[in-house]
């Protein structure tokens, strides 16, 4: 039998987190070009409906915060009741923190740790659920980052809740074998983003050339990313779950 990732997405119903920008954006109008209908998760209100503009598919729209995780089994529930049940889930929303350790406190790591480690396990308890999951060749997919794999300076707070996403999909791989859902995890390098391009005090043109000379390809654009997880939720990685993949241009080889 051929698969092609246009067949394997169409008339999938997708979830994303994190829609309105970036790994988000590029994910969700790459997904919505494939035939997948969407149910886009954001914060960012105006940045979500601008992404809306460039689905040409059906996308439902969801302002929320992730980190309000009683809201967001209600509402999905309920945006499910209507619209279908889910095939596959993307978690990529995240928060970034540079903070060195003599800095960090119980509080700021557990902000942190909410919206990107516990909100991944709060997507996938509300994914499982017979009334969310469509029980046909799911899959989850969570963006960790190369910081989850390798060490870096003032990141414990960061590099430890995208490290934790890596035992949540192991686990989560095993446990939900048998619903038939897969789940696996990517690790990006740095990506050229608008984040990058509006904090110049931090990513100085200095600071960007090293940057990229720690990737041996450059530094990736965002659609790299949504390629990967367009495969991880696409029936052509039907045998593929528990995987960690370092998408980084290399620099996790070095």
């Amino acid at each position: 039998m051929e698969y092609n990732v246009f067949h394997s997405l169409s008339n999938k119903f997708i979830l994303l987190t994190g829609a309105s920008s970036g790994i988000g954006r590029e994910t969700s109008i790459l997904l919505s070009k494939l035939g997948a209908k969407l149910l886009l998760i954001d914060i960012n209100e105006i940045g979500l409906l601008k992404t809306i503009e460039y689905c040409p598919n059906e996308t439902i729209p969801l302002v929320l915060d992730l980190t309000d995780s009683e809201t967001l089994k209600i509402k999905i529930i309920d945006l499910v009741k209507k619209h279908g049940k889910l095939d596959g889930v993307a978690h990529i929303a995240g928060k970034p923190s540079i903070v060195p350790l003599k800095s960090i406190s119980q509080s700021s790591a557990t902000e942190i740790f909410q919206l990107n480690t516990y909100s991944a396990i709060d997507l996938a308890k509300i994914f499982v659920n017979h009334n969310v999951f469509s029980g046909q060749s799911g899959s989850i997919v969570f963006i960790s980052s190369v910081y989850g794999l390798v060490g870096s300076s003032a990141n414990v707070a960061y590099a430890s809740s995208k490290a934790a996403l890596h035992g949540i999909t192991k686990s989560l791989s095993i446990e939900l074998a048998p619903k038939k859902i897969r789940v696996n995890c990517i690790a990006p390098g740095f990506i050229k983003t608008e984040m990058m391009a509006n904090n110049k005090d931090k990513f100085n043109d200095e600071y960007i050339s090293k940057l990229d000379k720690m990737h041996p390809l450059g530094l990736g654009e965002a659609i790299d990313i949504s390629y990967m997880i367009a495969f991880l939720l696409s029936d052509l990685s039907k045998w593929m779950t528990g995987s960690i993949l370092s998408l980084d241009g290399g620099f996790t080889a070095q």
